[in-house]
């Protein structure tokens, strides 16, 4: 079993260049409310030019505070677990600029983002709020003040959020990227810029004057502990950076065949190896045990939290698996994956570079739930431990 502990990791420090006092500005949504106290750093155009982010420039429309200053934004996206390492490299880009960043998220991806070091303060909300929690955290929200507020999710559960906090600058993207009517909250709507997921969040920083460039940076927490204990753990299996197969995802449509999953099991246990099997949800579970009853080589992962199975992964050679969480944590953490694709194309949400190799499955665009509508025959076991021979660290 990994034990969990919470590790610190360092802020990003930043050199100011100048200083201005912001005057005593009552919050616009609510006269009640305090004033805005305390005189923040202007944005670094020497800081921003080395994290290769184009000029910080001035917003469109004048805010609370002065234009040029370095402002207190909330970024707004409540789950899922991959979803929010795709939107990391936007709260990077804001935080090199000297933004002062707020992340609103449902309770239980919190874990996800506590300790990381772009971040200023993590808001919660539970999965289906309550009135007494929508007053609650709406107070919560407008007492923080906001210059800006960014829906990163494009949804009405996600833009009412937005629209609660009482921030002036309410940015979100324009349809078809915003979807059931979100965009109607938003007061500066965004093209959805580029390709790929990581992409098209970042380029939301152009509604606060940012131009993001230069390969993303995934600011996930430092989880020093918790990778420490999954090395002793590993020891204590005789494993050395094992191969891995996460066996489950959040859609049924993307989960790889059990068959294929055991016939990939059975190559690498021919071929001296034995694979961690990893798993996340009670049904990950019991497909996961009988993966390694028909395979005896195969290692049950243990039960893990979203850091302690980070912390796994830093120790693992390889991870293959669907488009899902540990994928996506499992690159952002330098982890090499091979990345099987369904329903979601390879090109907007695989991970990119040389080590991180994506396969696509014929089948309809978004389809959810039905499994047996997806083609996984080009996708079979000899072609992905063939890949899996090539990229093992």
């Amino acid at each position: 079993m990994i034990s969990s502990t919470a590790a610190k990791s360092g802020a990003i420090s930043a050199k100011s260049v100048s200083m201005v006092s912001p005057g005593r500005i009552p919050h616009w949504r609510n006269p009640r409310l305090p004033p805005w106290r305390g005189a923040q750093p202007a944005p670094s155009a020497t800081l921003c030019k080395a994290a290769g982010l184009g000029p910080c420039r001035l917003p469109l429309r004048s805010s609370p505070r002065r234009q040029g200053r370095a402002m207190r934004v909330l970024l707004v996206r409540l789950g899922a677990f991959g979803d929010l390492i795709h939107t990391l490299p936007l709260a990077a880009d804001l935080h090199t600029c000297g933004h002062q960043l707020h992340w609103l998220c449902e309770e239980r991806w919190a874990q996800v983002l506590q300790g990381s070091p772009v971040i200023s303060r993590i808001h919660t909300c539970s999965r289906r709020p309550d009135r007494a929690e929508y007053r609650r955290l709406a107070r919560q929200l407008h007492d923080a003040a906001f210059d800006a507020v960014i829906d990163a999710q494009g949804l009405a559960k996600s833009a009412r959020w937005a629209w609660l906090s009482g921030a002036p600058k309410r940015l979100g993207f324009r349809p078809p990227r915003s979807r059931e009517g979100a965009w109607l909250l938003a007061n500066r709507r965004l093209p959805a810029l580029g390709v790929h997921v990581v992409d098209q969040q970042r380029s939301l920083a152009r509604g606060l004057g940012l131009r993001p460039a230069g390969p993303p940076r995934f600011a996930l927490p430092a989880w020093k502990a918790e990778a420490e204990s999954a090395r002793a753990w590993l020891q204590a299996q005789k494993l050395q950076r094992p191969l891995a197969l996460n066996v489950g995802a959040g859609w049924p449509s993307k989960v790889w065949p059990a068959d294929q999953q055991r016939r990939w099991l059975e190559l690498a246990a021919a071929a001296g190896q034995r694979p961690l099997v990893i798993w996340g949800s009670p049904a990950e579970e019991q497909l996961a045990r009988e993966l390694c009853r028909a395979v005896a080589q195969a290692v049950l992962a243990p039960p893990t939290s979203l850091p302690e199975l980070a912390g796994l992964l830093d120790h693992c050679g390889l991870l293959v698996s669907g488009d899902t969480g540990p994928l996506h944590l499992a690159a952002a953490r330098g982890c090499p994956t091979i990345g099987l694709f369904g329903p979601v194309p390879m090109e907007r949400n695989g991970p990119r570079g040389q080590a991180h190799p994506n396969l696509q499955a014929k089948s309809p665009a978004w389809e959810r739930k039905r499994a047996d509508l997806v083609d996984w025959s080009d996708l079979n076991a000899e072609r992905v431990w063939q890949l899996a021979q090539t990229l093992q660290r």
